[in-house]
């Protein structure tokens, strides 16, 4: 007779999630991309909890890079692009740049791709032609270049496995299981569950299994690969979520003329997602950017 697996829930609070999973020195991975889908909330829970010698890797990032480097919380980041898009460039971010206080991984998109790709295939590199000829080799000296050894005599350049402690990814969707579901763009958020040792999952909204079968990509994040799964409605903000929000201009532009210091005070320290969302407005807030 065959047994049925008996699934566990893997639903937790934020609080447990990064004080059990996200610890000093790990290297975090945060899925979506500029303004979009970033778990921002995980990010001001971080804060909260005053993580530090964390390194960041994202594919593009934006406030939650410029957020966790202003609070000291980062030591490293790689990215192939940090900043504000129309708004300008990430203010905290640029002045630790430029002061030396934190490193940079110089990367690439296909840099961030590959190196997410061998780590979980268990390669430690990856081939790369299209970096040849670049500056890339003058900043990292972790990549190598080399000639085929299958005989073509074609130049590549190997790129090191990135191996993730943690991925932390903002979906529309999910199940209290752990698979997750993405209406849009997915970006790099499904390679980053593959590779990391630990995945959390922040869900606008909790779903039955059942319905995940009929979501357009169905489990593009499955169980398998989710450690925990917190439910956080606008946990995005001020980043969108579709299909149920877009960005809030409004509030990044306020973020980036604030001293992060009363940025923090009022909008991070000792708030829970509720009143965060209050102290940015509330209602109205939520009404401005509802799609």
């Amino acid at each position: 007779m065959r047994r049925s697996k008996i699934r566990k829930s893997k639903l937790i609070t934020l609080d447990d999630a990064i004080s059990t999973y996200v610890q000093d020195g790990d290297l975090v991975g945060f899925g979506g991309l500029s303004f979009w889908r970033k778990p921002i909330e995980a990010c001001r829970e971080i804060i909260r909890q005053d993580k530090k010698d964390l390194s960041l890797c994202t594919f593009v990032g934006g406030i939650e890079i410029d957020m966790l480097v202003a609070a000291g919380c980062a030591s490293q980041v790689r990215a192939c692009f940090v900043g504000m898009e129309i708004f300008g460039m990430a203010p905290n971010y640029r002045k630790a740049v430029e002061s030396g206080s934190i490193k940079i991984s110089e990367e690439s998109e296909a840099s961030i791709a590959l190196g997410l790709r061998a780590s979980y295939l268990k390669v430690p590199f990856m081939p790369l032609k299209g970096i040849i000829g670049t500056d890339m080799p003058k900043v990292r000296n972790d990549i190598k270049q080399f000639k085929d050894p299958l005989g073509s005599d074609t130049e590549l350049m190997a790129l090191p496995k990135i191996d993730l402690d943690v991925a932390i990814l903002h979906v529309p969707y999910a199940d209290e299981y752990g698979n997750g579901n993405i209406a849009g763009a997915v970006w790099m958020d499904d390679d980053m569950a593959k590779t990391a040792k630990k995945t959390i999952i922040i869900t606008e909204k909790l779903v039955e299994t059942e319905d995940i079968r009929y979501l357009p990509g169905k489990a593009q994040l499955p169980m398998q690969t989710t450690t925990a799964v917190v439910k956080i409605p606008y946990g995005a903000h001020p980043t969108s979520c579709y299909p149920f929000y877009t960005f809030d201009p409004l509030h990044i532009q306020a973020y980036l003329k604030a001293d992060f210091k009363n940025y923090k005070e009022k909008f991070i320290s000792g708030k829970n997602s509720v009143q965060y969302l209050e102290e940015a407005g509330g209602v109205q807030t939520i009404l401005n950017i509802l799609l």
